[in-house]
């Protein structure tokens, strides 16, 4: 029996209908507006670069190795680098696994880690002080960061939180916009219980309201707080201005104080361990130092001499 050549198509299309095929797909999976924006923004970066309407077949180890370099020598930060690789990599793994493009391994750079430092406890007490203006933006600022050193939620999830989400009955919040797409409830700790009772007295709200409205009422976007947010810290003579930072000095101070890291998860609300893992490897020069008032043996020691 002869048996006939096998016949295999090449699919050959620009590296641009590829993105567009694939951002379509990260629509079909459900994925989030602001994460389909954020993978077509990094991968746009390189469609720039490489040329819209090149053939997608052309891109290889060398072509991504040359990418990398260009990155590098705009003095773009290793860890933006990194990110930026990160997205065109599940990029153009889709378009292998779709044979638009040949197989081969794509490799991201190392970035060396640079520790952010939280938020000390003089800074903090600047920012938590109580506000002595009359001005409502600067108590519903006050409020913000507040709530943001008592919940260590992110930007995102706080600007969406709304009144009818508090329950001061049983001391919880709900939280309906979380990175993960999960609605959670967390605890709402008597110190922010008392600071948001204190800022909701201070107008006339409805239970529909966002319980951080911009002044006219309306819903805050994520850069408007930032910009409300790194004004005050400013006012109250605090250079550093990153709404982030709080998640970190959350997670520090959880930990220092000798935390459960599976409960810090729930709180954080992150998928897995992995994420607060690092943050207990970014903060064990602090464990250090709190280790012999937890350690069984010293405690042991100290109680019978």
């Amino acid at each position: 029996m002869t048996r006939g050549k096998q016949i295999i198509k090449i699919i050959d299309k620009s590296i641009s209908e590829c993105l567009a095929i694939y951002l379509k797909s990260c629509r079909v999976k459900n994925l989030s507006p602001k994460t389909i924006i954020t993978y077509e923004k990094m991968c746009n970066y390189f469609v720039d670069w490489y040329g819209a309407e090149e053939s997608i077949r052309k891109v290889n180890s060398d072509v991504i190795d040359d990418y990398i370099i260009f990155l590098q020598d705009k003095n773009t930060s290793q860890v933006y680098v990194c990110t930026r690789m990160r997205q065109l990599r599940a990029f153009l793994y889709f378009c292998m696994e779709r044979d638009y493009l040949p197989k081969f391994k794509i490799t991201i750079p190392k970035a060396d880690e640079v520790i952010k430092e939280p938020y000390t406890e003089k800074e903090l007490e600047k920012l938590l002080k109580k506000p002595e203006s009359s001005r409502w933006t600067e108590w519903r600022n006050w409020a913000m960061v507040n709530y943001f050193v008592a919940t260590g939620n992110r930007l995102s999830t706080a600007v969406n939180v709304k009144i009818s989400d508090l329950d001061f009955d049983n001391s919880l919040i709900k939280l309906n916009v979380l990175k993960n797409r999960r609605q959670q409830y967390i605890p709402m700790s008597s110190g922010l219980k008392k600071v948001l009772q204190t800022y909701l007295s201070l107008w006339d709200y409805k239970d529909v309201d966002y319980l951080f409205p911009e002044y006219e009422g309306g819903q805050f976007s994520t850069q408007g707080a930032y910009c409300a947010l790194k004004q005050y810290n400013i006012e109250r003579g605090v250079t550093k201005t990153s709404v982030h930072l709080y998640r970190h000095t959350y997670a520090k101070n959880y930990i220092i104080a000798g935390g459960d890291c599976t409960y810090l998860q729930r709180l954080l609300g992150h998928s897995t361990l992995a994420m607060t893992n690092h943050y207990i490897n970014l903060y064990a020069t602090d464990l250090q130092r709190n280790y012999d008032k937890f350690n069984p043996l010293d405690n042991i020691i100290n109680t019978t001499k």
